[in-house]
């Protein structure tokens, strides 16, 4: 929702909240059909959720309330069977962890492509909640591949 949003444009009068549970309800019609179809992993991503973050400190609990009750929305109706997943880019996820904890994603997965392991220790909480977490090895964004060795060097 948030990717949707963050990079669409927008007349500039509508309520950022509202027209992201417009998206989330939208998105959950494509969730709810994918189930019917027998998919029983799905992935949602909110890449966005850091990167819309307000600025400012006084709107920022606010935004975090509604942001995570859209992607709940997006899956509400899913099955315990059904697992849902959720991608997030590489960012500073230590103010906001525990937003995405509640998010109730089944399983997390991150680009983790830098060689520290500084961003998988902020989520060794969210895995004690019960969610999954799969470090990416490569950013798309980036244009050099890594090579064999130093895929077998790193951690």
């Amino acid at each position: 929702m948030f990717y949707l949003y963050s990079f669409s444009l927008f007349a500039g009068f509508e309520v950022r909240s509202e027209t992201c549970y417009q998206i989330a309800l939208a998105i959950k019609d494509e969730v709810e059909d994918l189930e019917r179809a027998g998919i029983t992993v799905i992935q949602i991503d909110e890449a966005a959720l850091r990167e819309s973050l307000p600025l400012r400190k006084s709107e920022q609990a606010s935004y975090l309330e509604w942001a995570v009750h859209s992607f709940r929305i997006t899956n509400c109706s899913v099955e315990d069977t059904t697992q849902i997943h959720t991608h997030m880019c590489y960012s500073n996820f230590n103010d906001i962890i525990q937003s995405i904890i509640n998010m109730d994603a089944d399983v997390i997965t991150i680009e983790n492509s830098r060689p520290d392991e500084k961003l998988l220790s902020v989520f060794r909480e969210g895995v004690k909640c019960g969610a999954g977490i799969g470090p990416g090895a490569y950013d798309i964004h980036r244009r050099n591949c890594r090579s064999n060795q130093q895929d077998a060097c790193s951690p």
